[in-house]
């Protein structure tokens, strides 16, 4: 079978995978989640906007620092899509040639122009902020447009170049491949530079700059484009290229299973040396079955992580709208409750699959009441942190109290009804 034609075969059955997680993605929950997210962040961007600071509020070099911290995080995202299999080492050995040439020519393709959509939308996000701060606010869009979308190619092709185990004589190869100091330097060091330049020029060096960039962009796109003589003298490292695809996948399936629950996905348990002190006094003199809970999740690679990240963000998001109404708190604050419940239930799941688990002499019925119990002891440090958050950004009592009964409200029904109503759905 012909590179380019494999490719694009594996792209469509990706897809439809991809699909079936979007409509287990796109829930009433996740799209109310969307929906009051969206909203707050519109309107809290439009306070800012709209709010008449001295103009040494926005000339502040801070915002500098923002604009190029969020358009770095743009960068992380979008990753080479090869969708390469474990059984490719073996099935496709031998056919290199066509792999380096065709294959990884149409996955180059591709990226790009998904690597370039999510470019698109983090620097839309900033646009509003550039218009307010600059005078020459147009020549500063175009230029950190071209710069990010031809960082972006280059980087992506460097990527490729790492799946060779041939490889170019190049400068960069002082670094090993994926260490530290190779994504500082061209990660954050190298962008952050530029960027500084788009955002601290005039509008003539700009131009200048640009076209100086545009020229090292042709040449590097030069350098690494693989002509059939290049095809003919490497071969691939498929444990690389095999590891790279593995690993964007999973970041795909992390994504999703931020709010829906991705069925045949591998876990991995690892012990983190730094909670055991906290483990242990959270679980000295505790049943059996609810030690075992808090052991996993302290343990679980995915659902604590996923967790930290919910919390930290619902967190930041109470503290940026400090001063919308009650209603759109409260309301962040129960979808966070809710994520926080729902993100914990593959560990009730994960743990009744274990044989040894099954085999223990506890009833199911207790199994049940102590995995309640531990989200019980979450929804509290939840519903503390919210209260916490909100009493430090804008000390209001009857925000406070309005707040601490809607979710005690909230934390019984889903005690009595929801969590109940989910493990046995689990058990089916």
């Amino acid at each position: 079978m012909k590179g380019n034609k494999l490719f694009w075969q594996r792209f469509r059955r990706t897809q439809r995978t991809n699909v079936k997680y979007f409509r287990l993605l796109f829930n009433d929950h996740f799209v109310l989640f969307l929906v009051i997210l969206f909203g707050a962040f519109v309107l809290g961007y439009r306070e800012l906007l709209n709010t008449s600071y001295p103009i040494m509020f926005w000339r502040s070099n801070w915002w500098q620092v923002v604009i190029i911290i969020w358009l770095l995080i743009g960068l992380h995202i979008g990753d080479l899509l090869t969708y390469f299999r474990p059984a490719d080492r073996l099935y496709l050995l031998g056919n290199d040639s066509d792999i380096i040439k065709k294959y990884l020519s149409s996955a180059i393709r591709i990226s790009i122009i998904y690597a370039s959509i999510w470019q698109l939308i983090f620097i839309g996000v900033v646009v509003p902020l550039l218009l307010r701060i600059y005078v020459s606010s147009m020549a500063r869009v175009v230029a950190i447009v071209v710069f990010i979308i031809t960082y972006k190619l280059i980087l992506l092709l460097y990527e490729r170049d790492k799946l060779f185990l041939k490889q170019r004589r190049q400068t960069i190869k002082v670094f090993e491949p994926n260490s530290m100091a190779e994504k500082l330097l061209f990660q954050i060091l190298v962008p952050s530079i530029f960027l500084e330049l788009i955002l601290t020029l005039t509008s003539s060096p700009i131009y200048i700059l640009v076209v100086a960039w545009s020229v090292l962009t042709v040449v590097a796109y030069r350098y690494f484009y693989i002509n059939r003589f290049k095809a003919n003298s490497f071969a691939m490292n498929w444990n690389s290229a095999i590891q790279q695809a593995q690993n964007q996948q999973q970041h795909v399936l992390h994504f999703f299973s931020m709010f829906a629950e991705i069925p045949n996905q591998p876990k991995i348990i690892k012990r983190r040396f730094y909670l055991d002190i906290f483990l242990y006094r959270l679980i000295k003199s505790k049943p059996a079955m609810l030690k075992l809970y808090w052991t996993r999740l302290a343990r679980d690679t995915e659902i604590l992580p996923l967790i930290t990240r919910l919390i930290i963000i619902g967190m930041i998001i109470i503290g940026v709208l400090k001063s919308a109404p009650d209603w759109l708190i409260i309301g962040i604050a129960i979808i966070i409750v809710y994520l926080v419940n729902f993100q914990l239930l593959p560990l009730f799941s994960d743990t009744q699959k274990k044989l040894w688990t099954r085999l223990m002499p506890i009833p199911n019925s207790n199994k049940q009441q102590m995995f309640i119990r531990l989200h019980r002891t979450m929804n509290y440090f939840v519903c503390t942190l919210c209260i916490i958050t909100v009493a430090v950004t804008n000390f209001s009592m009857q925000r406070i109290i309005l707040l601490l009964i809607v979710l005690s409200v909230v934390i019984i029904g889903l005690q009595k009804s929801y969590i109940p109503y989910m493990i046995k759905k689990i058990k089916k």
